[in-house]
Order: structure tokens, then sequence, then C-alpha cells
């Protein structure tokens, strides 16, 4: 039994989000149906080679997130007016729980697919390694560190042979710090490059978010696995100020560095959060990315047209998360 309020299934049940449980979701991923049908892979494949055929993209903490960023998908409680607190959860499902139905429900998903391949459109040796996943990306949607069993949930996947990657806006770091396994990939929303631009744009609910998401960032070093800066960038809302972007990435180091275009979909179009815009062009994201580079010393390794992302490493070229 879902403990999201009914006004709020609707909309998401509306934009093809899958509940599972009580708090967690599902949802098919664009470059899911790109790679079946067209043979168009999203950037992690291209950069990290992940198939993106075999990932799910799921959120233990759909709808709960201690921050509103300006360009977030996220349906948000109050502008539906369905009130609720969106930092806590009152019940929790178990991690093999979430993994279970979101596999379950992944190949449900996927299932009419099956149509596709009869009629030669769908490859068929694909569609059966579509419904077999071994990549997670836990970043649909809501913050998954307000997940109390993140770790854990981690550890139930790859006991599972699945790669892991988490995205997290790094406002609890001692949930970060603690987890009993690390993912594959580490990847911290980094929305701003100074704290007034930080307050003003990803909106968080705390007033010590930005002096957590620092602790945060630090704590990166004390991972094994890659790490990552997520860069999620809008015109006019936090695409400025390259080279206070640069001092955080020459301070904490991280293994990559991904510049990214933010995108006009989901509800933040609805609420009129994120426009057209605001989505910056191909050549917008690779010269931003360069000033970034110029003013850090971390080259631009690769660009990825179709996601409106760059790529930037001291390293030569991405490690296969696959081969890790």
């Amino acid at each position: 039994m879902s403990e999201i309020p009914e006004a709020l299934v609707k909309v998401l049940r509306s934009q093809k989000y899958h509940i599972i449980g009580r708090h967690s979701g599902v949802k098919k991923c664009r470059w899911t149906h790109e790679s079946l049908v067209r043979n168009r892979t999203c950037y992690k494949q291209k950069f990290y080679g992940i198939p993106s055929h075999r990932c799910v993209q799921m959120s233990p903490a759909l709808v709960y997130c201690n921050q509103a960023c300006l360009w977030c998908w996220r349906v948000m409680a109050e502008e539906i007016g369905a009130p609720y607190n969106e930092m806590k959860m009152t019940s929790i499902d178990e991690p093999e729980l979430i993994v279970q139905k979101s596999i379950e429900e992944q190949r449900r998903i996927l299932s009419g697919y099956n149509d596709l391949v009869i009629k030669g459109i769908v490859d068929k040796r694909k569609y059966r390694e579509a419904l077999a996943p071994n990549q997670v990306a836990i970043s649909l949607s809501g913050e998954p560190t307000l997940y109390p069993k993140l770790g854990e949930l981690i550890d139930a996947y790859k006991k599972r042979d699945f790669t892991a990657l988490l995205v997290t806006n790094g406002t609890i770091p001692d949930r970060l710090g603690n987890l009993e396994e690390e993912p594959t990939q580490l990847y911290v929303t980094v929305g701003a490059p100074d704290e007034d631009t930080y307050f003003e744009v990803c909106r968080p609910k705390t007033k010590s978010a930005y002096s957590l998401l620092m602790i945060s960032l630090e704590l990166m070093n004390s991972f094994s696995c890659p790490t990552v800066f997520r860069m999620t960038t809008a015109k006019c809302m936090n695409m400025k100020n390259p080279e206070g972007y640069a001092r955080l990435v020459s301070k904490f180091n991280p293994t990559y560095v991904e510049v990214k275009a933010a995108m006009s979909v989901g509800y933040g179009v609805t609420t009129g959060r994120m426009r057209k815009g605001n989505m910056p062009s191909n050549r917008e994201i690779r010269e931003f990315a360069s000033d970034i580079s110029r003013f850090s010393g971390y080259p631009l390794i690769m660009h990825d047209d179709d996601s409106r992302v760059s790529l930037l490493s001291k390293l030569s070229k991405p490690i296969g998360l696959r081969e890790r």
C-alpha cells in the first residue's frame, strides 16, 4: 500500500511512473526505448559502457526530497494542493522487496515490446537482454538518501550482479558517509557555483543545506568507486560563473565532471519553473564546459550531442563500469 497521497498518485500515473511498495517507483527511460527501437543509446553507455536497454531507472524516494530545484521534473506537493511531509517517509519498505518489485515492474513495462519483436522492429536477442536488466540508476526522482536503508538497497542490487549508479543532492552526508555498500559510481549534484545561487535555484528546505553539500563533496574522496560532479545547467538560473564551479572541482577533485543541459520536461514545464528558453544548446554546453575546463585544469574528454552533456576528467578515457 502506497503512502503517497492519492492526488499525487494520479499525477504520477498520468506521467507513466510505476509506483512500487510504499514510497518507491520505476519509470521506463527514454533511452531504453531508443536503444531497443532505434539503436540509439544514453550517454552513460557511450561514456561508461552501461547498456541502455538493460538499465532500470528507479527511486526509493519517489516523491520525497529536501530541495525544490527550479529545473526538476518532479511534481511537488504544494503545486497540486496535496500537502504532505516531503522530507520524511512514515513507513519503510525492505530493500529486497524494492529490488524484486523494480525488476518485475521493468519487465512488465517492457512486455509490450514483444509485438515489436514479432514485427522485426526490435532485435529478439536485445529484447531478451532487456528483460534481464543488469544496471540500476538510482536517480529517477526525489532524494534517495532520504531512504534510510540505501546502502542495503545498493548491496541487494549488486548481489544480483547489477551495477548501481547513485545520484544524490549531497545534503545528507551522514547517510552518504555510512553506506553499507558503495555504489558502482557516485554522482553528487553541484547545482550552483556559489552559495547565493544555490539557495536561489536549488531552493533547499534547510538553512544548513549548502554546508552539508560541502561536507558530502569532501566525503567523495573517501569512496573507492568513481565519483562525479553532476552539473545540471540552465540558462538564466545557474549557467554562470564557470570560475566558481571550477574552484569546487579543483578543491574536491572528483573523477569526472558532467556538464549537462537541464531539459524542459515533466512537471517543471506544467508549473513554468523550467521553460524551453532555459535549455542550453549543445554549443552552449560545450562552451560552458570548456570554460570550466580552462579554469579547473580538467580536460574535456567527451561530449554527447543527443544528451547535451560534456565530460571532463583528468583520465584520458572513462572507466568502463562493467569492467571494474
